[in-house]
């Protein structure tokens, strides 16, 4: 069951660690995957211009993920911030989201 929120606006930060958290959740897998071809002789990472192959392909592949999450989830987010701020100036944000049930005896 999703429920409705309206929204003035959204935080920057906000907007960073759903940009963020997104890109790093679709590109590890992704580079892992790519990883795994290293081990088995594909170029499919490349570091300084070299192809890394075998374990150092697989080890490596998840700090590209990082260093490619990063810098998109950087510049996404900040045409994110920017895009919905100006959205916030003329009409309010509505979003959709299942809710969370919290057991209150578990609440601190």
């Amino acid at each position: 069951m999703y429920s409705q929120i309206k929204l003035d606006q959204l935080s920057a930060g906000s907007i960073y660690k759903i940009t963020f958290l997104g890109l790093a959740f679709s590109l590890m897998p992704l580079c892992l995957v790519f990883g795994v071809f290293a081990v088995f002789g594909f170029n499919t990472i490349i570091w300084n211009g070299q192809p890394v192959h075998g374990l150092s392909g697989l080890l490596l592949s998840p700090i590209i993920a990082a260093i490619i999450a990063s810098l998109l989830g950087g510049f996404v987010g900040t045409a994110c911030v920017a895009g919905l701020w100006l959205h916030s100036k003329f009409r309010p944000l509505t979003l959709s989201g299942k809710n969370i049930s919290h057991d209150q005896q578990n609440v601190s």
